[in-house]
This record gives structure tokens, C-alpha cells and sequence, in this order.
């Protein structure tokens, strides 16, 4: 049996942090499943006194103090274009890997062979095909469909509503944005971007956003 109420922090503001408290919301009120308890966020900004109807802990620098708690964590940072700054702000905070949960709502289809590494988020409706492997604190969202036999990088984003085919892979801290379409067979490099409402025809190498259909490069990440 599960232990319940696990203390649950949620690093990141109230878009992808929001989105990953709305599914737990969503599991206590309707499935009964108590597994997880947001305990709160450690947020930057400073723009919000309260994300999902829930505190504020602190800011990422008071991660250490956070650590020494009974506390489980998601990364909820990702901003597209910026993902190197992504990655630096992950390892800045220097997380056992087996100190962050990993979540998966009711309604997603996960086959069972996938390997799910830790931290990784799944939201409703979304599907992830046989034989795929999705790398440490990966989010997906709602509706997002990972194909079978795909290799997904550490810290990346597949944004609701994206389609990756099969046969590919996905290297660390990329963004799949609103929408996208990954033919089957490509590759897509370390920290790249795969613009909203794009069709993915090519491979997309390290560091470089790619959009239209088909796509085309437009400028390099940061």
C-alpha cells in the first residue's frame, strides 16, 4: 500500500507549478487518491502571495533548509528559449534524485514498459507509447502524445496538445511547444525548441528553435 499524504513542494510559479497542483487537487477530490499533499512552492518572482490557493514556502535559495525536511519535490521551471537556464537552475539546487515524486494522472495512458525516471509529470489525457523512455523531470501535459520507441532527455517539456511520433529522440532540456508535430525517425538536439504549431520534418540540432510547417530554423536558444 502507498503511504498517503506524502508532503509534496513544487519548485516554479504558477504555470507549470499550477498545472501539477491541479492534478493532485484533482485526484484527491475525485479519485480518492491521497498519495500526494502540496505543502506549497519555492518561487522567485516574488509576483504571487499564494499559486492554486496554496503558500508560498520560499524562494529557491532556501532550498537546503527545504531538504532537511520529510518533503518530496517536482521542477516546475522550464521556460522555452531559455533552456540552458533551465538546467542551471536544476542543478543549482542539487536534489537527490530520489527525493522527487513522480506523477501521473488517472486519465493519462502510460504503456507498460515505458520507464518513467524520477520527477517526471504526466497531466490528463496525455499518452506515452510502448518501449519509450522518459528522462528525470520531464513534463508532460494534457493531451500530449510521446510515441512508441522514443527517447526523451532529462528536464524536457511536451507542451498540451503536441504530437511526437515514434522512433525518435529527444535530447536533454528540449521543448516540444503547443501543438508541434514530430515525424517519426527525427532527432532533436540538447536544449532545442520545437515551436508552437510546427511540423517537424528534419532534425533539429543542439540549441536551435525550429518553426513553421515545415519547419525551419529561426534563431538559436539561450
Amino acid at each position: 500500500m502507498k503511504k498517503t499524504n506524502k508532503k509534496l513542494i513544487i519548485i516554479g510559479g504558477e504555470g507549470n507549478g499550477g498545472v501539477i497542483a491541479s492534478c493532485i487537487d484533482d485526484h484527491r477530490k475525485k479519485y480518492n487518491d491521497f498519495e500526494w499533499e502540496v505543502a506549497g512552492f519555492l518561487e522567485d518572482s516574488g509576483k504571487f502571495e499564494n499559486i492554486f490557493g496554496l503558500p508560498i514556502l520560499g524562494k529557491t535559495n532556501d532550498i537546503k533548509y527545504f531538504l532537511e525536511q520529510d518533503v518530496y519535490f517536482m521542477f516546475a521551471i522550464h521556460m522555452v528559449g531559455k533552456n540552458k537556464l533551465n538546467e542551471k537552475i536544476y542543478f543549482k539546487l542539487n536534489i537527490p534524485l530520489d527525493r522527487f515524486a513522480t506523477i501521473v494522472h488517472k486519465t493519462a495512458f502510460v504503456a507498460t514498459n515505458v520507464v518513467l525516471e524520477p520527477g517526471v509529470f504526466v497531466m490528463s489525457n496525455a499518452y506515452i507509447g510502448h518501449s519509450s523512455h522518459v528522462g528525470y523531470c520531464s513534463l508532460v501535459m494534457a493531451n500530449a502524445v510521446i510515441g512508441h520507441n522514443v527517447i526523451v532527455g532529462p528536464l524536457c517539456h511536451f507542451t498540451a496538445g503536441s504530437m511526437t511520433s515514434g522512433y525518435l529522440s529527444i535530447g536533454r532540456v528540449s521543448s516540444v511547444a503547443a501543438g508541434a508535430t514530430i515525424l517519426g525517425g527525427r532527432n532533436i538536439g540538447n536544449y532545442s525548441v520545437a515551436g508552437a504549431h510546427s511540423l517537424i520534418t528534419k532534425d533539429i540540432p543542439d540549441g536551435e528553435i525550429h518553426v513553421g510547417s515545415p519547419a525551419r530554423f529561426l534563431r538559436n536558444t539561450e
